[in-house]
Parts: structure tokens; sequence; C-alpha cells
């Protein structure tokens, strides 16, 4: 909360790139639409519109009256689109960086300082990078701001209960960090609860399909033995 004070002393809005029922997220909007007389969040889509994300996105405009939701294509869709992962590649797309997309927020909405959930928890890469900020209050020289760095997943989920905020969305119980991505434990959940959702991604990602069959085969070839 410190460090979220001291971002609010220098402005009276803020930006927050949220998952969209991320834990992390939804911790953060919480936060931030306490303190600031207006919250702007980015959800940064690989899939736009899907069925599982919108009950999130109502529920932060709903919740809070200071909270707008703003939506772009995730930087990591177009390397998925230019390699070509899970589709047919397409040479003529350049990929943008991470660094590319906070500089095009920030000249959007004139604000220099965004929030991010990361913890340090969710991986050695976050905690590694993380790590080079805690002199500087856990705030980059680009102006991201990182309040949970420290902060456990139990601490998290605790806040949440506390808060009676919305559920976060699980992918993957055995995750250590959440986040909506196309692999077979994500497709399996899509299939068998959002079938639409399920569709929109075979008519992105047209190859992933593959997963899915190659999972089907062995489930048939093992009942057999059985």
């Amino acid at each position: 909360m410190q460090i979220i004070q001291g971002i609010r002393e220098k402005t009276d809005t803020a930006v927050l790139y949220y998952s969209a029922g991320g834990k992390d997220s939804i911790v953060l909007l919480d936060m931030l639409a306490g303190i600031f007389d207006k919250v702007i969040c980015y959800y940064m889509y690989l899939i736009p519109d899907l069925d599982h994300v919108q009950p999130y996105i109502r529920w932060a405009e709903r919740r809070y009256k200071n909270v707008e939701v703003r939506q772009i294509k995730h930087f990591q869709r177009d390397y998925y689109d230019s390699c070509g992962f899970f589709r047919e590649p397409n040479s003529a797309i350049k990929p943008r960086k991470i660094g590319e997309i906070e500089q095009a927020v920030r000249d959007e909405t004139g604000i220099s300082y965004g929030f991010s959930g990361m913890k340090g928890v969710d991986g050695y890469m976050k905690r590694m990078r993380l790590k080079r900020f805690a002199k500087t209050g856990y705030v980059t020289e680009k102006g991201m701001v990182y309040p949970l760095a420290l902060w456990t997943n139990k601490e998290v989920l605790h806040y949440i209960n506390q808060r009676n905020l919305i559920k976060p969305f699980v992918y993957d119980a055995n995750a250590i960090s959440q986040g909506f991505t196309i692999d077979l434990k994500t497709l399996l959940l899509m299939k068998n609860k959002y079938p639409n959702d399920y569709a929109r991604i075979l008519d992105e990602f047209p190859y992933c399909e593959k997963l899915i069959f190659d999972y089907e085969k062995e489930q048939n070839k093992s009942a057999g033995k059985s």
C-alpha cells in the first residue's frame, strides 16, 4: 500500500495491466480502485471476446464505478502469428515487444505509471526480474510498478476471501502462475465447459487440435489395454 500511495501522490489515475480472471489482478484492482480517482485496466488478449473472460471484465466495471477496461492484443500473439504457433506462419507480422506495448499505453493515456500484479513466487525469471527493482521500491525507471512483488499466493487468496471478491479463473490447478494459454489442459477445459471458446481457439489456432487428438488417442489406447 505504501508503493501504491507513493504513485497516487503523483497521479490521480492508475493504469493496470489486468489479466481478467487472474488472482493477482483481482487483488491489485481492488487496492487501486479504493485509492485512485480512476483506474484504466488494459486486458491483453490472445483471442478477443472469449466467453469465460467476459464475466471478469463486467465484474470489474460493475463493482468499481471508477474503473474502465480497455482491450488490446497481447504482444505474444504477434509471435504466435509470425512464427506459426499452431497455425500457418505470417512473416509479414513484426512482433511487438512488451516495452512497445507499455509505451503505446503511456502515449494513449498520458499516464507515466503502469501497475502489474507480478510476484516473485510465480517463477524464477519473475523473481530475478523483480529483485532488480527492490532498491527502487519495485518501481522501474520506465514507470512499471509491482506492489505485490513480495506477496505469496496464500496471501493473495486470503485477501480475495476477506474482501469477498470474485473468485479467480483456474486453468490448471497445479500451475505456479495462472493465465490463458494454448496448451492441452486449457483446451480440455474449454472443450468440456466452454465449447464456444473452444471453437474460437480452433478457428485462431487450427493445428492445436492435434493436442486433443493425441490425448484422446492415448486415452483410448489405455482403455483398450484395461
